[in-house]
């Protein structure tokens, strides 16, 4: 097995982050937006179904 060389692997961790294709900020940005606005819609979606769910339970148990 081959011994491990510190120097050598961050070296060719350095080389690989220059390949890396880093978004823009309007990138960035949109996709900030797009995943708040899908986390208010789970959330959303989640409460109803809590709320309905709760609602049930009480008609079928009589609370």
């Amino acid at each position: 097995m081959a011994g491990f060389n510190p120097l050598q692997f961050f070296d060719e961790v350095k080389r690989e982050t220059r390949k890396v294709v880093w978004p823009s900020a309007t990138e960035t940005r949109t996709a900030t937006i797009l995943v708040s606005i899908m986390i208010a819609i789970s959330s959303l979606f989640l409460f109803t179904v809590d709320q309905v769910i709760s609602w049930l339970l009480k008609l079928v148990l009589g609370v």
